[in-house]
């Protein structure tokens, strides 16, 4: 990368296990109506910063994000399976009353300093998730500098990047917030760490929800 690169990260919109509080890594709930709104809105947000080109995770949820933005760009989805979320496990489902139910042990080393290193059952740790999210942005900066692109991803994979971005490590991802259909910005610098430009803009991005 010889310029520097502007990457638009942006969380997919709303499913109904969103709305329900489960957990969702892998499995693959679409966009509910809601979600189909706010990925209209957040394209319409989008389409006045000229991004060069879209990339998604091989979620649906993800890609049908990406797809609406793209449309309001002109541009058309790339997807990178890299992107994914976080690959919860067996955990996948739960609401958070089950998983304190079911794995008390285990929530409590997810919130210890050894948490990013934690393999959930049946998933990956935080640690894999950052090295495959990093390794992807990368060689998208690389591929598309002096321009912006988007990254549609997900809650807990954008913010192993923001880690990144903010030189922080992985234990800080529990005190960042990644809203649904939110945009994090992130710049990729030649030589020079990665800056953080803006952190989960919400509700100004979309103007209406």
């Amino acid at each position: 990368m010889t310029r520097r690169t502007l990457l638009l990260l942006l969380r997919h919109g709303e499913t109904d296990r969103n709305a329900e509080g489960r957990s969702q890594g892998r499995d693959d709930p679409p966009l509910n109506e809601r979600g189909r709104r706010q990925a209209a809105e957040a394209a319409e947000a989008i389409a006045p910063l000229a991004p060069v080109a879209v990339y998604s995770s091989d979620a649906s949820r993800a890609r049908d994000t990406a797809a609406a933005v793209a449309s309001a760009c002109g541009l058309e989805v790339r997807v990178d399976p890299r992107l994914a979320e976080l690959d919860h496990g067996e955990l996948d489902g739960l609401t958070g009353d089950e998983l304190r139910a079911r794995y008390p042990e285990l929530l409590e080393q997810w919130r210890g300093p050894g948490g990013p290193s934690l393999v959930l059952p049946g998933g990956e740790s935080m640690e894999q998730a950052h090295l495959r999210m990093v390794a992807a942005a990368t060689e998208i900066g690389d591929r598309h500098g002096g321009g912006s692109a988007v990254v549609v991803s997900h809650n807990l994979a954008l913010r192993t990047l923001a880690c990144e971005a903010l030189g922080a490590p992985l234990t800080a991802a529990r005190r960042l917030r990644i809203d649904l259909c939110s945009l994090t910005i992130v710049e990729l610098r030649p030589g020079q760490p990665w800056a953080v430009v803006a952190l989960n803009r919400g509700s100004e991005l979309a103007g209406r929800r």
